[in-house]
Order: C-alpha cells, then structure tokens, then sequence
C-alpha cells in the first residue's frame, strides 16, 4: 500500500489567514494612528519646555535677555536671544497650538535667569487643552503640566 503524505495549506485555509491578518491590520491602523499622534503632541510640548529650560540657562550664562513669543496663530514659536542676535522658529505640530486667552502670553528671561511676568500657558491639542504653570522656587524655574 502507498501512503502518499501531502503537506502544505490548501487554498482555502490561505484565504482564512489573509482574511484574519486583514481584519487584524483593519483594528490596529486606528489605534496606533490616534497614538502616534498623541505622541507627537507630547514630545512637541516636551521640546517647548525644554526650549525654555535652554532660554533661562542661556540668560544666566550670558547675563543677557531671552524672549519667546508665539506667533501664525499659536502655530509656530520664535525664541530670540538678545546678546547674539540669533532667532530660532520651531513649529508646533498640525493638532497642537498656543491658546491667546493664555494669562502668560509670552516668556522672558532677565540677565539673573528670573522671569519678567509668571503665570500660566495653555495650549490646545487633540485630546484638550494642556496648561503649563511657570513660577519660581528658591531660584529655579518649575514647570507643572
């Protein structure tokens, strides 16, 4: 007697797996889109805190003024530093922008790394409004989000 043994997956079983990857890969686009995004906005909004961090340490090094002032709607933020001149424009991702009802409308740093004004920023995102408090403790600027 001959016993042949077939081995591999038939046409139909090769349809099942390609229909449940494609149900798979249907689930898991959204879901990772919304975080990527959600992502995006928080880096974005950890480099603008780190731009600041950068300004008051760049004021105290220097004993010069910094300034960050927003403009294009919220969209973009200019940092200037007063003794070299030098301007650097950073752009806020599409979901994220400064909101001008802000109590703190822009940030500047005296030549002794102290604020001029404190208070708080509020910037709108895709998944609400984030507020950044900036105040002042023994020296330090603190930052609470």
């Amino acid at each position: 007697m001959n016993k042949h043994s077939e081995t591999g997956m038939t046409f139909l079983e090769l349809l099942l797996v390609l229909t449940i990857l494609g149900v798979l890969t249907i689930i898991v686009i959204p879901v990772s889109s919304g975080w990527t995004m959600e992502q995006s906005e928080r880096d974005a909004l950890e480099a603008f805190k780190a731009t600041v961090q950068r300004m008051q340490a760049h004021s105290m090094a220097n004993e010069t003024t910094t300034w960050l002032g927003f403009s294009n709607e919220g969209k973009t933020y200019t940092v200037t530093y007063y003794d070299t001149n030098e301007i650097t424009v950073t752009h806020f991702p599409p979901t994220i922008k400064y909101d001008n009802t802000s109590t703190l409308r822009n940030v500047a740093f005296q030549g002794n790394g102290n604020m001029f004004n404190t208070g708080t920023m509020t910037f709108l995102t895709s998944s609400g409004s984030k507020k950044i408090k900036f105040q002042f403790q023994r020296g330090r600027m603190l930052l609470y989000e």
